[in-house]
């Protein structure tokens, strides 16, 4: 008996050991901090209804804020896009022509991250701000260019895998809106766009 007590105690004594080993182990660090911290990044996108890319540049801090468990970062935002396909006109005579215009959105933003399992966690947000837009029409015509500031909207949600403390990757999906602009009755309206992306922390 005392033989079976004395080999029982042996061979919890490792599972024990590694028991405390595995709980002593630190967890992930959460996405929440302590202090203001400011990140560098840009994703690539696609434009579904006007069939192009897009890319951007975003500059911002992670606050030591959050709300409901989600911490809350703000970023200045400023992309790049063209549309080939969706500027219809009319010129002088009845006659119609198309053209290609260039869309710089540039919006300030509210992102909520909250992490789910180990590195990875889920974002949401938004954004306001406005777009410069440079229209030039394929006219039969004399130069017929027009270009104009329009107010954007957006709103975009998806997922973060942070690699290290200093890199994060992410990719999801965005809402943006074109208010219309002041020339030829150009009418751009909404986009649903994926993305992926990389930000650097510092």
């Amino acid at each position: 008996m005392k033989t079976t007590i004395v080999l029982s105690l042996l061979l919890a004594g490792p599972i024990f050991a590694g028991t405390s080993q595995v709980m002593s182990e630190p967890s992930p660090a959460p996405v929440s901090q302590d202090s203001w911290s400011w990140f560098v990044g840009g994703t690539g996108g696609y434009l579904f209804d006007f069939d192009e890319d897009i890319y951007t540049f975003q500059f911002g801090a992670n606050s030591p804020w959050s709300v409901g468990g989600w911490s809350v970062a703000l970023f200045a935002e400023a992309g790049w896009t063209e549309n080939h396909h969706d500027i219809q006109g009319t010129v002088p005579f009845g006659a119609s022509n198309d053209g290609d215009i260039e869309i710089v959105p540039m919006t300030f933003n509210v992102k909520l991250e909250k992490l789910i399992s180990g590195s990875l966690s889920a974002y949401l947000g938004g954004g306001l701000g406005a777009s410069y837009l440079d229209a030039q029409y394929n006219s039969p015509f004399p130069s017929d260019d027009s270009d104009d500031w329009v107010f954007t909207a957006q709103v975009f949600g998806g997922l973060a895998y942070r690699i290290n403390e200093s890199v994060e990757v992410f990719g999801g999906g965005r809402w943006i809106y074109f208010d219309d602009p002041d020339f030829r009755g150009l009418s751009l309206g909404d986009d649903w766009m994926v993305e992926g992306g990389v930000r650097f922390h510092f």
